[in-house]
């Protein structure tokens, strides 16, 4: 749209309206798109990518505020009166080494915490998040006559490690900008390209990260019975974890615990003082969360005590975090999804299950007086081929159907809830 058109809805159709005004600009998008997934940051280290989006935010005509919860970035575009609709993207990658091959992949690498070399990657799709909301953002900066409102953009750091939404809300997100009517997002699926997906009320599962420390007597590896191996007593633990959900939960609940990273020792022939590892569980309601790090404790402590252990040694259990489960309003959502479908067409726009993934976005939709949300999934993957699950080294959207859908579904998202009296319904 930098020819300065404005879209002709009433012989395009929205759908095509939106795509045709797209077809000038997606060149410029899809260099945002390479230049984000060619240089990933992790969470709370989006430095660049914090000042990317602000530049792209600031052309598209929006006033910024940067440093926002951390490396946030706050972009306000007011159009007269009307409703004040916020849309997030989130910034961060993850220490994924990419494999993709792809000409402009990712060669960042980093160290983790426990010390490991790993590349960097964006391998949950939030180049695509952002390159989406730059996107929605240019094309209805210059269709303010379809609208009216504020719209405010919201860059969001550190969702990976859920941290930041809760950031930004504490450093006066609803209080030193317009508070919004309603909150969109997206994120995108391994699922074909084009299609939208929805699910009123509770959608994602929450997460709580669990790190356990196990404790035990350090020895030479070989004269075992001389020491107590914090290593065998973890393998006990992780094994008996797996009945926590198989023989103590309800088969009806949503509920997973996954162990994702274990570390310990130094060489071959040491035993070594301790383990560490870390514990990943979703579920929908606190209630579980608590039960299950309830019991982690208990069996954990079990088998500590069994193998010797003395109670001060007990493995040390903590907390990293805690996000809530993703609730879509279901008014908002059914009134979007009637939108999406008179967009895209029924067959593009699927209710789907409830999902155990987890996203730090719920945090918007808990600050009283509470404020409606919507958070819809975009299909991303080539229906010829097998697209790689989210957080793989191999996975790789397609890119211009999948930018130009979730621009398109965003924009059309925008416009049913500022709309102005007379324009398309």
């Amino acid at each position: 749209m930098r020819s300065g058109k404005r879209p002709d809805l009433e012989r395009n159709g929205l759908l095509n309206a939106i795509m045709a005004c797209q077809n000038e600009e997606y060149p410029l998008l899809e260099s945002l798109y390479q230049d984000l997934h060619r240089f990933p940051e992790l969470s709370g280290k989006e430095e660049q990518t914090s000042r990317r989006m602000a530049a792209e935010m600031e052309k598209a005509g929006f006033r910024t505020s940067s440093r926002i919860g951390g490396y946030g970035v706050v972009g306000v575009l007011e159009n007269g009166p009307g409703p004040v609709v916020m849309i997030r993207a989130d910034l961060d990658a993850l220490p994924v080494t990419e494999k993709t091959g792809l000409p402009y992949a990712s060669r960042i690498r980093t160290l983790t915490e426990a010390g490991q070399n790993v590349g960097v990657m964006h391998a949950c799709g939030h180049d695509v998040h952002m390159t989406v909301l730059i996107g929605t953002a240019r094309w209805l900066g210059q269709a303010r006559d379809l609208w009216r409102g504020t719209l405010v953009l919201v860059a969001q750091p550190a969702e990976e490690n859920a941290s930041g939404a809760a950031a930004m809300i504490a450093d006066g997100l609803f209080s030193r900008f317009p508070r919004p009517a309603f909150i969109l997002g997206l994120h995108v699926l391994p699922e074909p390209v084009g299609t939208l997906f929805y699910r009123e009320g509770y959608w994602f599962a929450g997460s709580t990260a669990v790190e356990l420390t196990v404790f035990g007597k350090g020895g030479h590896a070989a004269r075992p019975h001389e020491a107590i191996d914090p290593i065998v007593l973890s393998a006990q633990m992780i094994m008996a974890f797996q009945t926590l959900i198989s023989r103590e939960t309800d088969p009806s609940e949503p509920v997973v615990l996954t162990v994702s990273s274990i570390h310990a020792g130094a060489r071959d022939n040491i035993i070594p003082e301790k383990a560490f590892f870390q514990i990943s569980i979703r579920a929908l309601s606190r209630e579980q969360h608590d039960r299950i790090i309830s019991s982690i404790k208990r069996t954990a402590d079990g088998i500590a005590w069994a193998a010797g252990i003395p109670e001060n040694r007990f493995p040390r259990l903590s907390l990293r975090g805690y996000t809530p489960a993703l609730y879509n309003d279901p008014r908002l959502t059914r009134r979007l999804a009637r939108r999406f479908r008179r967009t895209f067409g029924r067959s593009r726009v699927l209710e789907m299950p409830v999902l155990t993934v987890s996203e730090d976005f719920a945090h918007f939709g808990l600050t009283e007086p509470r404020i409606p949300l919507c958070f819809f999934g975009l299909g991303m993957a080539d229906p010829r081929g097998n697209m790689p699950p989210l957080h793989s080294p191999y996975l790789a959207p397609v890119p211009k159907p999948t930018i130009q859908s979730g621009i398109a579904a965003m924009t059309s998202a925008v416009l049913e809830l500022t709309k102005v009296p007379g324009q398309e319904k």
